[in-house]
């Protein structure tokens, strides 16, 4: 007879079959968890950051003044939002001085006549350098042919001293042959007296062209001193005329230099009042208002979203895996707002995702560890979303594709902290070889 107990037990225990579909639901799991260590897993490094625009010069921009004024005007129809064309008026801007610009103007008038002027008087010193030039060649050739002809003079007289020389030689010795034959009787003392007053005439004949000699030696020696004093004074006044043509050149340079500076002042206040649009794009804040604001150099008086030719993703990846992303290597990325489904670690499974590859990686942080990179699209694969979704600013998450490996070998690298290893197609440097030593 079987008792209470051993009855109630025998009814409430689970049938054969219950209990054989959980133990086949135990080895399964058990299977099943050491299978999945088997199962191939893409290592990736996971970055976040925003839509932005490849070319730097597509980016954000914000426009500011280059002048001092107030904001007389905004053009109708800008508004925050407005689509707008490269050159397209934006607002304008009026100087504090109403009549700024025309006092300008009058300082340029007045400035061009100084400019006239001075161009005159480098004219009229440019001739003055000619005709003192001129005046003083023939004023030295006056002089040489002078000393020339003194030269010439004096030369005549120095060849007439052997004549006089020979006369005044001749009536001495006629003298003292006359005087040795008086002395004996033989002529009479008139003949010798008319001969001693002869010599006397002869040496009187001598001394004077040599006086006359002297003379035209010092005639030459003046006219040598007038010739180079004639020189002198003519290089001086060409000398004096040229210094004045420089100096007014000099000025005429600090005229036209004040000239430019008006002149661009000018241009500045023309230019600068009616400002436009740098880029196609989209007028994205406007922190100024018209009739009455005042601005300076530097104030941002709007900003644009310049219309992208290219877009791109800037990603911010740890600093522990950046030392393995290079240029080139494909990255999958989720855009925000887009529908998607990410399996980390199966890429090939996931949906609403899209390539692209590393274009640019930051040779530095952002001072908190992180590394900046630029993925651009992957032109052999899907195209990323239009701009109407993609606008610069949207978040993104992004996965640097690296080495495939187990699923077990995955979970114990992230149970014991190691970082992801090389991928398999990454080049490796060659050691170099050792050098061979001498025999």
């Amino acid at each position: 007879m079987i008792d209470q107990k051993t009855a109630t037990i025998h009814l409430v225990q689970s049938s054969r079959f219950s209990r054989r579909f959980a133990n086949f639901l135990l080895v399964a799991m058990f299977a099943s968890i050491l299978g999945m260590a088997f199962l191939p897993w893409q290592q990736t490094s996971r970055g976040s950051g925003q839509v932005v625009a490849y070319a730097p010069q597509e980016r954000q921009q914000s426009v500011q003044s280059k002048v001092k004024g107030f904001i007389s005007k905004v053009e109708d129809g800008i508004v925050e939002g407005t689509k707008v064309k490269k050159g397209d008026p934006i607002l304008e801007i009026k100087p504090f001085a109403s009549n700024k610009l025309g006092q300008f103007r009058t300082q340029l008038k007045e400035l061009k006549i100084k400019e006239e002027t001075a161009l005159a008087k480098i004219e009229a010193y440019a001739n003055n350098v000619v005709g003192f030039s001129e005046a003083g060649e023939y004023a030295v050739n006056a002089a040489k042919e002078l000393v020339a002809a003194a030269r010439a003079d004096l030369s005549s007289k120095q060849k007439l001293i052997s004549g006089y020389v020979a006369k005044e030689l001749q009536a001495r010795l006629n003298h003292d042959r006359q005087k040795s034959l008086a002395e004996t009787g033989i002529k009479a003392n008139k003949e010798v007296e008319k001969l001693k007053k002869e010599w006397d005439v002869a040496i009187s004949d001598l001394a004077s062209i040599k006086e006359e000699v002297e003379s035209k030696k010092l005639e030459v020696k003046a006219k040598l001193a007038e010739l180079e004093e004639k020189r002198i004074l003519a290089q001086t006044k060409v000398d004096y005329a040229r210094a004045l043509e420089e100096g007014e050149k000099g000025n005429l340079a600090t005229v036209r230099k004040e000239i430019q500076d008006i002149q661009i002042k000018i241009d500045e206040l023309q230019n600068n009042m009616i400002v436009p649009a740098p880029r196609d794009g989209t007028i994205f804040r406007i922190p100024v208002y018209e009739l009455g604001q005042a601005v300076k150099e530097g104030d941002s008086l709007f900003t644009i979203i310049p219309d992208t030719s290219q877009n791109a993703v800037e990603l911010f990846v740890n600093g522990v895996d950046m030392p393995l992303v290079q240029i080139g290597q494909e990255v999958r990325l989720q855009f925000e707002g887009w529908p998607a489904v990410q399996f980390a670690g199966w890429p090939s499974v996931a949906v609403g995702t899209f390539s692209g590859r590393v274009a640019a990686v930051d040779a530095t942080d952002d001072g908190k560890g992180k590394f900046r990179i630029l993925v651009i699209p992957n032109e052999d694969e899907q195209k990323w979303p239009s701009d109407r979704y993609l606008r610069q600013g949207v978040r993104a998450n992004g996965w640097v594709m690296m080495r495939q490996v187990s699923l077990g070998y995955e979970i114990w690298r992230q149970l014991n902290g190691f970082p992801i290893i090389l991928a398999d197609d990454e080049p490796k440097t060659k050691q170099p070889k050792p050098p061979k030593l001498p025999k």
